[in-house]
Order: C-alpha cells, then structure tokens, then sequence
C-alpha cells in the first residue's frame, strides 16, 4: 500500500527531496544510519524522529542541539502532526509533512485523455519555399574587390600585460576566492566542525565545547 504521508525537503541540503513515510519508526539526522539523512551542520547526528500510532504520526526532538520545531514552536515532547505543518531542524532545515494520497484511477484517465486529444489534432502541413538568390548590380556579378595598389593588410597589434598587471590580477583573484571561501565557511557556521573548532579554541579558548 502506498504511503498516505510524505516529508518535502523544503531547504537545505538536497532541497525538493520527497520521502514518503512507509515505516512505523523513522530516524532523522546527520548519520548515515539515519533512515532520513539530512547532510547539514546544524542537524545532530540523531535529531528527531517521527513514529506512527495507529492512524496518526508524531515527531520527537532526541535531544539535538539546534533542537526540532513545528510551525516556529520548539518542541518540548512529541507532537502530533497534522497536513501541512513545517517542521524544522535546527536553523536551515524545514520540511513539510504533508498528504501523499492519490486517485490512481483519476491519474490513469487524465493521462489517456491528454493522449486522445494529441492524435485528434493533425500536423500542419508545410509547403517547401523556393527563394532564388540575390543578384548582384549589373556588371558586379562574380567580381571580388581587390585592394588598391600600395595598400598593404596591416595586422592589428597585439596588447601585451605588464608583469605588474599581471601579478595584481593574481592578487585580486586570490583574495575573491578567499572571501567566497570565507563566506561560505561562516554560512555552514563551521567554526565548531571538526577539524575548524581546535583552531576556533586557539583563538577564543572554549568557544567551541568538546
């Protein structure tokens, strides 16, 4: 039997993912032995899960760091979920629990519908057009322009780069590949990810718990 509920990864990592939820226990988190993985910095190893009582499924912090939310409100215990409602795991991560039942019947009709009406339409018939080609004024045709007499072609001179151009063109590269590299650091927030938070402890001691 199909799944009645499904999880859409809404942002972060893998944003657009659909997981349908088929078991009675589904674990969430960093870890690959997750059933859900979700590859972001801010999502514990083990962050939630979610577990079907009879005909209803409910979501359960297991004691993440960012912690889990259900429409902005941070869980406290486990929550029934409902159709519709944006569950978050730490900052970046929001997904939606939504309803993936659907009318196959419904589905299989729409499609032969829409087949019935592509063989009904005709192809439009395209006669070939003939176009004869320009003619060139009278007593041009067939005739190449040739340079005047004393005129030579003159290649245009090439630009060359001074070394000091050069060496600050490198400069200027290196230090935008630093700054995206940095940018994109401080967006993951990996100041406290393994390797990144002994060197963060260097600089302010007991920044980053161990």
């Amino acid at each position: 039997m199909a799944a009645r509920y499904q999880l859409v990864l809404k942002s972060g990592p893998n944003a657009g993912l659909t997981y349908p939820l088929e078991g009675d226990l589904i674990s969430i988190g960093r870890d690959a032995s997750n059933m859900l993985v979700v590859n972001d910095p801010e999502v514990s190893r083990r962050h939630a899960r979610i577990y079907r009582q009879g005909e209803r499924y409910f979501i359960e912090d297991l004691g993440s760091t960012n912690g889990t939310a259900v429409n902005g409100m941070r869980l406290q215990a486990a929550h029934a979920l409902q159709a519709g409602e944006l569950i978050t795991l730490g900052e970046n991560t929001h997904l939606l629990f939504e309803a993936s039942e659907l009318d196959p019947d419904a589905t299989i009709a729409a499609v032969r519908s829409s087949l019935m009406e592509e063989e009904a339409e005709p192809a439009p018939a395209y006669e070939p057009v003939m176009t004869s080609p320009p003619q060139m004024p009278g007593g041009f045709s067939g005739q190449v322009a040739q340079p005047a007499a004393g005129v030579k072609n003159v290649k245009p001179a090439r630009m060359k780069l001074s070394p000091l151009v050069i060496v600050l063109i490198i400069l200027v590269v290196v230090l935008a590949c630093g700054c995206l590299a940095f940018a994109i650091f401080d967006a993951l927030n990996l100041y406290c990810t393994a390797p990144f938070n002994t060197i963060t402890n260097l600089f302010i001691p007991g920044a980053c718990p161990p």
